[in-house]
């Protein structure tokens, strides 16, 4: 006798044109498309259901080597300005300029030319 196991997916469903588009976040290449959201969840689950019968889902644990782990390259510039007194008003100035809602373009005489 077979046995049966019970998988819990996650579904997302998007109304697009007047149609219910059906797939599952965890097997994206597994799609459907119905004219209501009962219909595209039923199609869904029966092709999840087809696929599935005969699969087996096993968790696997990869123990990597700490040499194969690189070092995150920018990490030996951090604190690099602590304690640069003017560095504090330059990220200000920054952010702020960032947070601006100026949509003006950068005047072209500040650019270097060649």
């Amino acid at each position: 006798m077979p046995q049966t196991a019970n998988y819990r997916l996650n579904i997302l469903l998007e109304n697009k044109n007047d149609v219910v588009i059906a797939s599952a976040l965890e097997l994206p290449s597994y799609r459907v498309e119905a004219a209501t959201r009962e219909l595209a969840l039923q199609s869904l689950t029966q092709l999840l259901a087809t696929h599935l019968k005969d699969a087996e889902i096993i968790p696997v644990e990869i123990n990597v080597s700490q040499a194969a782990i690189s070092e995150n390259p920018w990490i030996k510039y951090a604190g690099f300005f602590k304690d640069d007194p003017y560095f504090a008003e330059i990220a200000l100035s920054i952010r702020a300029e960032r947070e601006s809602n100026d949509d003006s373009e950068v005047d072209p005489s500040l650019y270097m030319l060649e």
